[in-house]
């Protein structure tokens, strides 16, 4: 399946390359066709594609649909990334006999979510296309425990440190949680998804960076990524640093997963890491990426200081590159700003030969 996936991939890839249509500005090409481009490794991609999320406060009907199509209208970014914060009834865990308390979701669970991904297929799944988040499984996991936002930082490693005293007691919470996930993913692939951004949390050294992640938290977060593969035909693999570092080593851990294009945390090795090509030969596909998502220019706004960095960055840009950040940037962030940086990327290299 994943050979015949991989063949497919190719041939879309060299029929879009005979039929695209030459112009480069925002009215005129269509960005579903730009974005296979860069799935074609034999040659770079002129054109460099972008993508920029936030977390918006919306999280349900039309409003969170409007916020959606805002964002891309205004931003001028090359897909849709259908972010969604799934909050699930929670189950008080306080010791690891707890976990078994944690049980697959209600189909209903996603169906808000799923509206969503509909009304946007509808919207603007002719012209780009429609990629939603999906969460890794110990991160819902946790989120089901009782630590609800992303920045409960403190909340966060309570769990990872109950975690940590039996692992094993997990692997019932994590499976379940798992079979939802991969239930939503199925269903969001019939709503109009045209692939999933699947985020992969837990090999950071500061969470469990090594033995625990390998043997108990991989298994099923790589599901979501094999089942993405097998019924989506375009994934971002997003490997989240969860606030902490990584090594080239536990890095390694991600090599097997699946994926169209590797979304790093560039921004958090310890000593020494790796490059955007360096991870592009690594994984033999293409990266998206290159900025800080904390970036002080991105915070501030100023668009000099912005294209300076995107000066740097893309002058050693893999050839096949879809041009973002590590992760979500700020929420207020300066979407007239952001759309001028995001213009004056798309056409980089025709400007800087």
């Amino acid at each position: 399946m994943k050979q015949t996936l991989k063949s497919s991939l190719a041939i879309i890839a060299l029929a879009v390359l005979s039929t695209a249509a030459k112009a480069q500005t925002y009215t005129d090409y269509n960005k579903r066709e730009l974005l296979w481009q860069v799935l074609d490794q034999s040659r770079a991609n002129d054109y460099v594609p972008v993508f920029f999320n936030i977390h918006f406060p919306d999280k349900e009907g039309q409003k969170a649909v409007q916020s959606h199509i805002d964002w891309y209208k205004t931003t001028h970014v090359d897909f849709v990334n259908v972010k969604y914060e799934y909050f699930p009834e929670i189950q008080a865990v306080s010791s690891p006999k707890d976990w078994k308390k944690i049980k697959p979701f209600a189909p209903e669970t996603w169906e808000e979510q799923l509206n969503v991904v509909r009304q946007l297929k509808s919207e603007l799944g002719s012209q780009a296309l429609i990629i939603p988040t999906v969460f890794s499984p110990l991160r819902v996991l946790i989120q089901t425990a009782g630590s609800q936002l992303s920045s409960d930082r403190e909340g966060r490693r309570h769990f990872v440190e109950l975690i940590k005293q039996d692992p094993k007691a997990i692997k019932p919470a994590l499976d379940a949680v798992t079979k939802s996930l991969v239930y939503y993913i199925r269903e969001a692939r019939k709503a109009g998804a045209d692939g999933f951004y699947i985020s992969s949390q837990g090999d950071d050294l500061e969470e469990f960076g090594g033995g625990v992640f390998a043997d108990i938290i991989k298994p099923y977060d790589r599901q979501l990524s094999d089942v993405a593969a097998e019924v989506a035909p375009f994934n971002i693999l997003h490997i989240c640093e969860s606030g902490g570092h990584f090594t080239p080593e536990t890095f390694n851990d991600y090599l097997d997963y699946p994926g169209s294009v590797i979304n790093p945390p560039l921004h958090n090795w310890k000593d020494n890491g790796l490059s955007l090509t360096d991870i592009s030969k690594l994984f033999k596909r293409p990266v998206l990426g290159g900025l800080n998502n904390r970036s002080q220019a991105l915070k501030d706004g100023d668009l000099k200081a912005l294209k300076a960095e995107v000066d740097e960055i893309l002058k050693d840009a893999p050839a096949n590159f879809i041009f973002g950040a590590d992760d979500s940037v700020f929420n207020d962030v300066d979407q007239e700003i952001l759309r001028k940086l995001v213009d004056y990327i798309h056409t980089w290299r025709q400007t800087h030969k």
